[in-house]
């Protein structure tokens, strides 16, 4: 009883759906040439930051003034 199916090699039965749109579907494919956002100067808020960096140290320096009486 020799089935010409089982002579087959066995595929993955593993689902496959296309990326959603706006998503890379192949991310481990692109060089890693560039630097992560951590790494950079604007990413720990240092020279280059962008605009929404000055507003996030004024944010910074409103918090540290308004400290509630008990924390010292």
């Amino acid at each position: 009883m020799t089935d010409p199916a089982s002579k087959r090699p066995r595929q993955s039965r593993r689902a496959q759906r296309p990326a959603p749109a706006g998503v890379d579907p192949r991310p481990s494919e692109h060089p890693l040439d560039e630097q992560a956002a951590e790494d950079r100067t604007e990413g720990w808020g240092g020279e280059g930051a962008a605009a929404a960096g000055s507003a996030e140290r004024a944010n910074e320096e409103r918090l540290r003034r308004d400290k509630p009486p008990h924390w010292g």
